[in-house]
């Protein structure tokens, strides 16, 4: 598939899906490890695959990436979800776009989902929804609301805070796309005085990942309100050093 030789990647894009449609739907899933590893080692970074960027050059992984992120193990929907990712990165846009709702449908479904699954398949997950937003935003627009319930959520979740730094990275790259912040702003301060110190602290990360993101859109009531939870932290700090 990265062979340069258009007749080389055109015939290796012919075996690899008569070999997929060979395969029962229901022994799919244990192909996600496999295929994952064989994407990741594939090509080199920076620089699309030729085969990937056909037109449906990536159709034959997408039936093995959805049964292992919909009905796979925790492993196989970790590595369905990463797979998702190094497509995005190595296939050109216009060779993605077909199979953005067929990825990113589930990839939100499983994150909603989040509670049941392990730290280790929700940072998959974010990274995946990362990268698409970073590489492809205008084609994962229509998810935008869900994908920031999705990320709001994730900020606070109270398994990982890899998770929640993930989660806060994800947000800030959501943010650079959206005209409407302020609401954002205020569900984080909120969060950040309702929770406890860890999840706080990871809550004030994701609000300065948006703040950075999309200054340009922060309206004054959400800029002061920033600055009264600097300030209130700040003084808490003080008052306690003189208690003591």
């Amino acid at each position: 598939m990265e062979d340069r030789a258009a007749s080389v990647h055109t015939a290796a894009l012919r075996a690899l899906d008569v070999f997929i449609k060979s395969v029962p739907k229901d022994e799919l899933e244990p192909l996600v490890v496999p295929l994952r590893r064989s994407i990741e080692s594939t090509g080199t970074p920076g620089s699309f695959i030729p085969g990937f960027s056909l037109p449906k050059g990536i159709a034959p992984t997408v039936p093995v990436i959805i049964a292992g992120l919909t009905t796979g193990s925790n492993e196989q929907r970790e590595q369905a979800a990463y797979a998702i990712g190094d497509l995005v990165e190595k296939t050109e846009e216009s060779a993605v776009k077909p199979f953005v709702v067929p990825f990113t449908g589930p990839l939100i479904r499983v994150a909603t989902q989040a509670a049941t699954y392990p730290p280790g398949v929700k940072v998959a997950i974010l990274s995946a929804l990362t990268s698409m937003l970073e590489r492809i935003p205008a084609f994962v627009k229509p998810f935008f609301p869900q994908l920031q319930r999705t990320f709001v959520k994730s900020a606070s979740d109270p398994s990982s805070t890899t998770v929640r730094s993930r989660a806060a990275n994800a947000l800030g790259e959501l943010m650079k796309h959206q005209a409407r912040v302020d609401p954002v702003i205020t569900e984080l301060i909120t969060g950040v005085k309702n929770s406890d110190d860890a999840v706080a602290s990871s809550l004030v990360f994701a609000l300065a990942k948006v703040v950075w993101n999309a200054s340009q859109n922060l309206g004054d009531k959400a800029r002061e309100a920033c600055i009264d939870l600097i300030s209130d932290s700040f003084k808490a700090s003080l008052e306690g050093r003189k208690t003591r």
